[in-house]
């Protein structure tokens, strides 16, 4: 038997070999360029915003880091429960929730709060990952295979849609019908999916409230409301042209600086960051987004299992949608919506979530290298 001192293997080195560093990368260049920017939009007040959101950003680390620890096997035997918390947590956001601005979607108190819908985005994941890694990639292909499944990303959606947030129980759905997507689900099915999914919204529109009618009134002609819903629709279209190619630079967007810019924290961060570093800047933020993605997809390739693959694929079109919601909604192909663009938007449950969706993408990344 060798000793183990003919080959060291401290504690650092395995540390440093379990993480994958193509994740922690791109995650903490993205997070650097959103304090900056989130500082430009406080119009450089690094004591506010930006003071809150490092402490968001220092709790996500250690929970993305906790969870890239644990095995990706201990993740899977608690999916169920997880979902079954986070359902937990939508039911108490009607009786003990904090209402902000007639929307009543956390839980805690005026300085500390959290969304449970957004922790729901990854639990969802979690819990689908497994279902469809226990079922038959045949037994999922008909409808009748599909009705588990379906009522696990409908129950969150429809209470988190309570609150109201439409535009979130709408990213749980895409999020789950990507996941669907890619188990082998017959043309039929995809087709009665998308015409169910029409129907829907054909029968939710006399339902939906103004402000969410206005908006799809808005994107289709914002110049007609130009002086009211459209206006904050026609200055992130003036920041994006303002950049121009290399941007105004750091601190220099007029549009924020004037104050021109409505919601330049959460909804429109985007606008101010483009203004400020232009198509080139644009690009390296997009070039950031794509390789988590791509290497979100790449994980899945090699991933042990099919619910380590599947958790990737979710993680990873959480990523996707979400940027391409917010942009779009900047860039005015999509309407507005409260979708969050991950890390660049401030907010502490989002950030919270997506780390703790990329520490279980490295879990999965780590268990690749196991013994």
């Amino acid at each position: 038997m060798r000793s183990s001192l003919d080959r060291p293997d401290d504690l650092v080195s395995r540390i440093r070999r379990s993480i994958d560093w193509v994740v922690v990368v791109m995650t903490f260049s993205v997070i650097a360029l959103a304090l900056v920017n989130l500082n430009s939009a406080g119009r450089g007040d690094w004591t506010g915003r930006v003071a809150t959101q490092l402490r968001w950003v220092g709790l996500g680390t250690l929970a993305m880091f906790v969870v890239t620890a644990v095995d990706y096997k201990v993740i899977y035997r608690g999916a169920y429960a997880a979902y079954a918390f986070g359902v937990g947590l939508l039911a108490l956001v009607p009786i003990f929730g904090v209402k902000v601005k007639n929307a009543r979607r956390w839980l805690g108190t005026d300085d500390w709060r959290l969304q449970p819908s957004e922790l729901m985005k990854i639990l969802v994941v979690l819990a689908l990952a497994r279902y469809l890694h226990d079922s038959s990639a045949k037994g999922l292909r008909g409808l009748r295979g599909l009705m588990v499944p379906a009522a696990m990303a409908i129950l969150p959606m429809a209470l988190v849609v309570y609150q109201p947030d439409l535009s979130t129980g709408i990213m749980i759905g895409i999020i789950a019908v990507s996941m669907l997507a890619i188990t082998g689900l017959t043309l039929r099915s995809m087709l009665v999916l998308l015409s169910v999914a029409v129907m829907a919204f054909a029968l939710g529109w006399s339902y939906m409230l103004n402000y969410q009618r206005k908006r799809i009134d808005v994107w289709l002609d914002p110049e007609l409301y130009a002086d009211k819903e459209g206006y904050q629709t026609i200055q992130a279209m003036i920041s994006v042209g303002n950049g121009g190619f290399f941007g105004r630079g750091v601190d220099s967007g007029t549009q924020n600086v004037l104050g021109f810019l409505p919601e330049p924290f959460t909804d429109f961060p985007f606008a101010v960051y483009a203004e400020e570093w232009g198509f080139v800047g644009g690009a390296m933020l997009l070039t950031l987004y794509l390789c988590l993605v791509l290497w979100a997809i790449n994980i899945a390739s090699q991933a042990r299992d099919r619910f380590g693959a599947l958790c990737c694929v979710g993680v990873a079109s959480m990523f996707f949608w979400h940027v391409t919601i917010n942009i779009g909604m900047v860039l005015q192909l999509l309407p507005v919506s409260g979708i969050t663009l991950p890390f660049i938007s401030a907010g502490g449950s989002n950030v919270l979530t997506t780390m703790l969706a990329l520490g279980v993408l490295m879990s999965i990344s780590r268990s690749r290298h196991a013994r």
